[in-house]
């Protein structure tokens, strides 16, 4: 995610001399990559991007906090400068407001009544600060939440107070079909199960954390407001913004969980503002509802830990500083040589582990500044069952066969579902589907193929390699969430079924492994040995469509990056031709095994012609061991005729 931010905005919560160029090149090496530095009036506009874990950097004061830790380590003085928050005393007597969440949809709420606003257009300052923020300015109560929102990271709303009938708000889910109209005046069908806020008479007026509505926004004359704030469910939040298509910066930074201390930070820094910028008094006593409050996490992490993932020698205090300047508190234990670390609130969600403190204190260090050594142990992985380089190498085969490689998506429509042959029930359907398109998770590769064949060109060749995905069964009384995600590779074709055969031939000779097509229904089996391998057979849905589905762990597992030894004979082979007359529809595989496996001698076996239902086989006999006469081949001859006539009801054509 990318933030914009003005450098005098910046400066008003970090003390620094730095030059935006400075920040822009020290904190690009350390912490958030600023990715420009635009120059516009007396002012510059610092473009950062900010990786989706650190929602803490996503506001001016939490680039100010890095900041002010990340200078330092380059000479440079920096210090954070803490908020400016209003004081906000008990009132004896205050308007009145009732607010519940009997479901504890929310992780807290805060609001407060403000009275005697007077709305106007924000002062320029204001509006260019939002404009560099592309927020585009309205009014300055509207204002205010927005500028608190990109000051603190903590989104916020106002009510009109006075519109607020019965003076209750009551959190609740949506039911199935509810509507609301936002400010924007676009009507919106909820899905079922959202956060919504209602005054008690079951109508709507917000869809919290995402957009308000349209029937509780401030108007022109607004002298009443409620200051509103909650932190919401993070996973319910990006649920319903997604599904309805609404994008706000709220929705954006509220699905990412934001910190719940952060809120009375927020309210506080608004009604400072509201003070300040719209003559506002407080009119009521804080609402503040947290069911659940924030529990420090500690940490223990081992001086010895850190020095041996830097590769540097770093002393405890250089380790405390670094992490205090972060808002960490710690301290070190001589005895044990481990430090004792509070993980600030803002930091809760993405720091867990002693390794995520040697992180931190790497990127403060500087990756730049730790050593370049060669790892003396293999690199790890998470995928040791997986042979990535045999799958490489059999893209390589098979793109030097003319095959060429396609990506389809994992995520197909109904359509393409029904026609995998597999009932739809059985296919994982996506809660929150971005499109009719992506409804299902594949259990098969074939309908994507097919869709990609129907291309007006001839001889068109793809293969893929790709998961496809089917529910796991019952274990017990605990099913499980997650699919069975089965390794694949698809061949498909236009040409030939001899043509795809051939191709999946080479491509197993290429790997040493021995197989052997067994017919089926509509279709032939490919076993090595008693395992089966896949299946190769006509598409059954486009004509001239032919098929190859490989259980590719089974390959990897099986095949072989060089052959066996094999000794050279240094005697002649005996190299002669077989005709025979077959039944109609006899499978030529089994017959050539037939003749292989007749007797040891016999090196290899290859059809060479075929004319009506007479086929001829070139046989080659050799032995590492002596030189072949007639005499020794004449009964394997007998016998090779014998079988077939036996298991394949074959004659041989001529005489023995």
């Amino acid at each position: 995610m990318n933030i914009q931010i003005t450098h005098s905005h910046l400066l008003e919560y970090l003390d620094t001399k730095a030059t935006p160029k400075q920040i822009e090149k020290y904190l690009s090496l350390c912490g958030p990559s600023i990715e420009s530095v635009t120059k516009i009036n007396n002012d510059y506009v610092y473009d950062i991007e900010v990786t989706t874990n650190r929602v803490d950097m996503m506001s001016v004061a939490g680039i100010a906090r890095e900041a002010a830790a990340i200078l330092p380590q380059f000479n440079i003085k920096a210090k954070f400068i803490p908020p400016q928050l209003a004081k906000i005393e008990n009132l004896n007597k205050s308007l009145p407001i009732a607010i519940k969440d009997p479901s504890q949809t929310c992780h807290r709420i805060l609001a407060i009544v403000l009275d005697n606003v007077n709305l106007a257009p924000s002062k320029d300052k204001i509006k260019s600060r939002l404009q560099a923020a592309n927020i585009r300015s309205l009014n300055n109560v509207i204002d205010i939440t927005n500028y608190v929102m990109t000051e603190i990271g903590h989104p916020t709303h106002v009510f009109d107070y006075d519109r607020l009938k019965t003076k209750k708000l009551i959190l609740r889910k949506a039911e199935k079909g509810e509507k609301i109209v936002s400010l924007e005046d676009k009507t919106y069908t909820l899905p079922g199960g959202d956060n919504v806020i209602d005054d008690g008479t079951g109508t709507i007026i917000d869809l919290p954390g995402i957009i308000g509505t349209k029937n509780s926004i401030v108007v022109d004359s607004t002298k009443r407001i409620l200051f509103f704030l909650e932190t919401n469910d993070s996973a319910q939040i990006r649920k319903t913004s997604m599904t309805l298509g609404i994008r706000t910066n709220a929705a954006t930074l509220n699905e990412k969980w934001v910190d719940p201390e952060l809120a009375i930070i927020a309210l506080k820094r608004g009604v400072q503002l509201f003070k300040d910028l719209t003559g506002a008094s407080v009119a009521s006593n804080i609402v503040d509802i947290y069911p659940a409050p924030h529990q420090p996490k500690n940490i223990s992490a081992p001086l010895q830990l850190i020095k041996e993932r830097l590769g540097i020698e770093i002393t405890n205090q250089e380790v405390s500083t670094i992490l205090k300047s972060l808002g960490f508190n710690n301290n070190f234990d001589n005895k044990t040589q481990k430090f004792n670390i509070v993980v600030p609130s803002f930091r809760n969600k993405d720091v867990s582990i002693p390794e995520d403190i040697v992180e931190e204190v790497a990127r403060i260090y500087g990756f730049h500044r730790l050593p370049s050594t060669l790892m003396s142990t293999s690199i790890p992985t998470n995928y040791p069952n997986e042979n990535f380089d045999l799958e490489y190498q059999i893209k390589t085969y098979l793109t030097g066969f003319g095959i060429n490689e396609i990506y389809t998506n994992s995520l197909i429509s109904e359509n393409l579902a029904v026609s995998s042959k597999l009932p739809l029930n059985s296919h994982l359907k996506i809660k929150n589907a971005l499109s009719e398109e992506w409804l299902y998770l594949r259990r098969s590769l074939v309908p994507s193929h097919l869709e990609a064949l129907k291309q007006p060109k001839k001889d068109l060749s793809f293969f893929e390699i790709a998961n496809t995905y089917h529910p796991k069964k019952t274990v017990g009384s605990h099913p499980s969430h997650l699919p069975e995600e089965r390794l694949e590779l698809i061949i498909s074709t236009t040409n030939s079924y001899l043509y795809l055969k051939g191709v999946l031939e080479s491509l197993l000779e290429k790997l040493h492994l021995k197989v052997e097509f067994k017919p089926a229904k509509n279709s032939a089996e490919i076993y090595h040995h008693s395992t089966l391998l896949g299946t190769i057979e006509p598409s059954g849905r486009l004509p001239e469509v032919q098929i190859v589905l490989l259980n590719l762990r089974s390959i990897l597992k099986l095949a072989k990056a060089y052959p066996n030894y094999q000794p050279l004979s240094s005697h002649p082979p005996i190299i002669e031709d077989l005709t025979f007359t077959l039944p109609q529809k006899t499978y030529l595989g089994p017959v050539i095994e037939t003749i292989q496996s007749t007797h040891k001698l016999i090196n290899k076996v290859t059809l060479t012609k075929t004319y009506q239902s007479n086929y001829t086989f070139n046989i080659t006999y050799q032995s590492i061991l002596k030189p072949l006469s007639d005499n020794l081949i004449t009964p394997i001859r007998k016998l090779i005729v014998t079988n077939l006539k036996t298991k394949h009801s074959a004659s041989l054509v001529g005489k023995i």
